[in-house]
């Protein structure tokens, strides 16, 4: 019998709760091939247990105030006893280091690496979403059998973009969207001002990004400070990313920071053509003018002429955004990840 104990104790409903998710049903299926079960664990008052509804097996919810404090503590040991976990999977460093303290004796243990900022311990296995996270795991001491390479992946949309579809740039303002959590790594300050440049240039553009965050304030008054009111807006967030996503011509990816970042993909996916930052992460998806275009980071003029010239090629634009989406459903759907992840766990027990 191979039980699993599957761990995320994140707040919210970004990235890192949606590779979570991802992994849920295919460890549940594996585990199963193997006389076991998989318990999914989830943060007490977080946005995963809330939104769970109906599920079945239901996810086990629990206090995470910090990796050392006795009530965390002695809910995880709590959750241990009940799983009997042949394998315990984190998804970040809080769970764990944690997990690490309550684990059985024998207990193969995992962590799915999502950032650069994580430490790592004898006979752990880490599975790492980007190549520079699994070539970091090796230069801070993780053996290579220990090492997996596991890429996000996103569920084929049922939106499909039709960008430059709507009209020329002389007759219809371009849409250039963005989405994600309104934080300073993500460049959203340097695409505010792309924009500005774009219109001094006379270019008929809009942008919209839609996600929340504590750096809206400072957004809001970029774009004031700009004069960009009419043509830049912060919509929120939206339960239909691929929708959101579908409705725009170009899309915008200033990150700073990323592991793999699936709004990247979702937007490849849908058929945009995407200009992003030239950073650890989209760097492993994309090929500058094969299937997006690729810019400096922090560069508010190359990434304005890169967005330029985008717009000024609609059918270039087209061919760029076919290419993002035949590349991302032919190697990061479910069926892929699916694969990746159970040759790693097959990995794990003969490399425990």
């Amino acid at each position: 019998m191979t039980n699993i104990l599957h761990a995320m104790l994140g707040k919210g409903l970004g990235g890192l709760e949606q590779v979570f998710l991802d992994y849920q049903p295919i460890l549940e299926a594996w585990a199963a091939q193997h006389d076991g079960r998989c318990v999914g664990v989830v943060r007490q008052g977080g946005k995963v247990a809330a939104a769970q509804g109906q599920r079945t097996p239901p996810f086990v919810s629990m206090p995470a105030f910090t990796d050392w404090d006795p009530v965390t503590l002695g809910a995880a040991k709590a959750v241990v006893r009940e799983a009997q976990p042949a394998l315990i999977l984190s998804h970040g460093q809080r769970p764990a280091r944690l997990f690490a303290k309550a684990a059985p004796a024998g207990a193969v243990q995992a962590v799915c690496v999502h950032k650069p900022a994580f430490d790592v311990a004898p006979g752990v296995h880490y599975l790492c979403v980007g190549q520079h996270l699994a070539q970091l795991a090796l230069d801070r001491g993780a053996s290579a059998d220990h090492v997996h390479f596991i890429p996000n992946a996103v569920t084929p949309p049922t939106a499909r973009a039709t960008p430059f579809a709507r009209g020329s740039v002389e007759s219809c303002p371009i849409k250039i969207v963005a989405a994600g959590r309104l934080h300073p790594k993500k460049g959203f300050d340097i695409l505010i001002r792309a924009i500005g440049k774009l219109r001094a240039y006379d270019l008929e553009v809009t942008c919209e990004i839609a996600g929340e965050g504590d750096e809206r304030g400072a957004l809001e008054s970029l774009i004031r400070e700009l004069d960009l009111a009419p043509c830049v807006k912060l919509v929120g967030w939206t339960d239909d990313v691929a929708g959101f996503l579908a409705s725009g011509d170009v899309f915008a990816f200033p990150s700073h920071q990323e592991g793999f970042p699936l709004t990247l993909l979702e937007a490849m996916a849908v058929g945009l053509p995407v200009v992003a930052t030239e950073i650890d992460g989209p760097n492993e998806i994309l090929r500058d003018g094969v299937n997006g275009r690729l810019v400096p980071d922090d560069d508010v003029d190359r990434l304005a002429e890169a967005l330029g010239e985008v717009v000024a090629d609609p059918q270039g634009g087209v061919r760029l955004g076919e290419a993002a989406r035949a590349l991302v459903l032919g190697e990061y759907g479910p069926d892929q990840l699916a694969r990746r992840l159970e040759a790693a766990l097959d990995g794990m027990f003969t490399n425990a």
